[in-house]
């Protein structure tokens, strides 16, 4: 199940794609008004992360905090796919508000913010904070502090 969950995930790249290379077309812009592929790829961690708690039991929470036990959790196949999942949502969600953002108050112009999203498609976080830092710069107000989904 847990290789179906990550083959479903594949198609969610068309999201990052039409951000990066087609930011300005109508569809790109519906897209990413309706969050619609981090939405898609949430629920396919849920589908994969429910069934992961119910076997293992509250317990598992107890792993969360401590190296070893986040070592333990993924070293399991079936859960490291699950992370993979999320990871991918999460920085999707991410790429999308950076977008809105961007797309509504040019922070960057429209090729800078492809390389942000790359970035941020590719190593999540620092995408993020390069937007963040730049946005600062420019004085445009707290970074994505007024972001809605």
């Amino acid at each position: 199940m847990y290789v179906l969950l990550f083959n479903l995930a594949g198609p969610a790249i068309a999201g990052w794609a039409l951000m990066i290379f087609l930011p300005s077309w109508s569809v790109t812009r519906w897209i990413a008004r309706s969050a619609a592929f981090p939405v898609y790829l949430a629920a396919l961690y849920v589908i994969g992360v429910v069934p992961l708690v119910v076997a293992a039991g509250p317990g598992i929470i107890g792993d969360f905090g401590s190296a070893e036990g986040v070592v333990r959790l993924l070293g399991s196949a079936d859960a490291a796919l699950v992370v993979w999942i999320h990871i991918l949502a999460f920085d999707q969600l991410v790429g999308v508000m950076i977008y809105r953002d961007n797309m509504q108050t040019r922070v960057v112009p429209l090729p800078v913010q492809s390389v942000v999203l790359f970035l941020t498609l590719m190593f999540g976080p620092a995408g993020f904070l390069v937007y963040y830092v730049i946005r600062v710069a420019r004085k445009r107000g707290p970074a994505l502090g007024e972001l809605r989904i």
